[in-house]
């Protein structure tokens, strides 16, 4: 013989009425005389009544279980959202720092709470990482003239050899 759990309308006294549900049927019990029912079963057992006290302790249990498991997804989504916010500023400041071609180092020195911040930072680190010109070109005058035999060796042997 299975025992089944009574439902929470049946357990509480007076039951739950929630409005968007709509009444659940009564069984339909046939009519017997009692005397009937007497000798036919003599032996029958009588359901016993369920004990309100366990089912009140067993659903105060599972509403605390709940709300612990609420709480820990509550945290466990702040904790995600941050990460989120982290992510998306570093893939700002990343990408600012693409765009003025700064090195892997300087990149990782951008700072700033907005995008108008970050691109001023990372447009100072760009004008402090600049490569600085050169004076002259190592003894040669920038009024040369350009050298008539360059690449006169290149073009025999491409003629001479084929390569």
């Amino acid at each position: 013989m299975t025992e089944q759990t009574p439902t929470p309308a049946e357990a509480i006294p007076g039951g739950v009425v929630n409005p968007a549900t709509p009444p659940a049927p009564e069984p339909e019990q046939p009519e017997a005389p009692a005397a009937e029912s007497s000798e036919q079963s003599p032996a029958a057992p009588v359901p016993a009544e369920p004990d309100y006290k366990a089912l009140y302790e067993k659903m105060q249990a599972d509403l605390d279980a709940t709300r612990e498991r609420s709480t820990e997804a509550g945290v466990e989504a702040d904790e995600l959202r941050a990460q989120v916010a982290q992510l998306q500023e570093q893939g700002l400041r990343d990408r600012i720092a693409a765009e003025y071609a700064l090195p892997p180092v300087l990149a990782a020195l951008v700072q700033g709470g907005d995008e108008a911040a970050v691109r001023k930072h990372a447009e100072a680190l760009a004008a402090v990482a600049a490569p600085k010109p050169l004076l002259g070109a190592g003894g040669l005058t920038p009024h040369a003239e350009p050298d008539p035999y360059k690449g006169l060796a290149e073009k025999l042997r491409q003629r001479r050899y084929g390569i």
